[in-house]
């Protein structure tokens, strides 16, 4: 992350852009709080290079909202400080870290980048819930909300200034990666619950940063690849449907990374009958 920019949302609430996913920074009063590390060490040297210029005395903390490795794969870095989690964002990370950095540095799109990770750092303190911290006085909220993005997903709010990160529930400008161990169906209810806090400002974990007004754009989305599917279902063909879908999704609400509505349907199709993804 060499093109690391800050942007300040809030007094004391950044969001840290350029990196393979969008990371934050909260920091008051010689304390900081990274909400996750990046994909690579490299990323998460520069996360933790700018947590220290706001905090020179000791290790910042570090946040992780879920276990998938483009936002973990850099908590080596923080290993010498505290590191949080929700139980089941941990215990997913303990389970399928090492496997899936193995997995990942197969890739060629991400092997080099992924070079200098050397091990799986896990979080020290988790939560079940919630967990309410103060970096210096600035109080944060670490909600847990379920699946919905992943297995576990968790978001980090500042209710002073009404600031929520969002962590992957929440893709800008691009459709949202829907892996079969999320639940599409809850991702929905979250949503709604993060649009009734009201926020002001809402870092995604990818994509540019829009008005609060995205949370419902992606509720909306949701909701309604849930109803094609199920409107589907009575003559379902896997090739023809999924096809005829990802053609009708991508016309009616253009966004990037247009190879994921593939496997969302799938998804949500495994959702709505109990069947694996691959019937």
């Amino acid at each position: 992350m060499s093109d690391l920019t800050l942007q300040e949302l809030a007094p004391g609430a950044m969001a840290a852009l350029g990196g393979y996913c969008n990371c934050g920074l909260i920091a008051n009063r010689g304390h900081a709080l990274v909400i996750d590390s990046g994909i690579c060490v490299a990323e998460a040297t520069a996360l933790y290079a700018a947590a220290r210029q706001y905090q020179p005395q000791g290790e910042p903390t570090l946040f992780n909202t879920h276990h998938h490795g483009d936002h973990v794969f850099g908590n080596q870095v923080f290993a010498n400080g505290s590191i949080i989690a929700q139980q089941g964002a941990r215990e997913a990370m303990a389970r399928t870290g090492e496997q899936t950095l193995a997995l990942w540095k197969q890739d060629p799109d991400v092997s080099e980048m992924l070079s200098d990770v050397t091990m799986i750092t896990l979080p020290s303190i988790t939560f079940q819930e919630s967990l309410t911290i103060f970096v210096g006085e600035l109080e944060v909220q670490l909600l847990h909300l379920g699946a919905a993005h992943s297995s576990s997903d968790s978001v980090a709010w500042l209710p002073a200034s009404r600031t929520l990160f969002a962590g992957d529930l929440l893709f800008n400008s691009s459709f949202p990666g829907m892996p079969p161990e999320g639940d599409s169906a809850n991702w929905i209810r979250v949503l709604k619950r993060l649009e009734q806090l009201n926020p002001r400002h809402v870092v995604p974990g990818h994509g540019p940063i829009q008005p609060p007004e995205a949370l419902r754009a992606q509720r909306t989305w949701i909701e309604e690849l849930r109803t094609r599917v199920a409107n589907e279902i009575a003559h379902w063909d896997r090739e023809t449907s999924v096809a005829k879908m990802s053609a009708e999704l991508q016309s009616l609400s253009p966004r990037a990374r247009e190879d994921r509505l593939p496997t969302a349907i799938k998804s949500v199709y495994a959702e709505l009958t109990g069947q694996l993804t691959n019937s």
